[in-house]
């Protein structure tokens, strides 16, 4: 993949214009999240924040719908394990 280098300028108020091309090519559109990211040398990379997950209203609180990245009961109860052991060190 090929990729572009444009040279902007930031302005009086710290901000930078993406030029049309671009935005057009990028579908770059107002209210989109760009992620700013710092690199070795002082370099710095823009990049389009992945889409947030959808959020649900469930009895009035918004819930994430999102996809397990491991196993949630594992981890609860390895949690809960973790606190038991930190608690009974406490009592002691």
């Amino acid at each position: 993949m090929v990729e572009q280098v444009v040279e902007v300028t930031v302005d009086e108020q710290n901000r930078i214009v993406i030029p049309s091309s671009l935005q057009d090519r990028l579908k770059l559109s107002p209210g989109m999240i760009l992620v700013v990211e710092e690199g070795e040398k002082g370099e710095i990379r823009l990049r389009i924040q992945a889409e947030s997950p959808p959020l649900v209203d469930k009895g009035g609180v918004l819930v994430a719908r999102t996809k397990s990245i491991g196993d949630l009961m594992e981890a609860i109860h390895q949690g809960r394990d973790r606190r038991v052991l930190e608690l009974s060190r406490w009592l002691e």
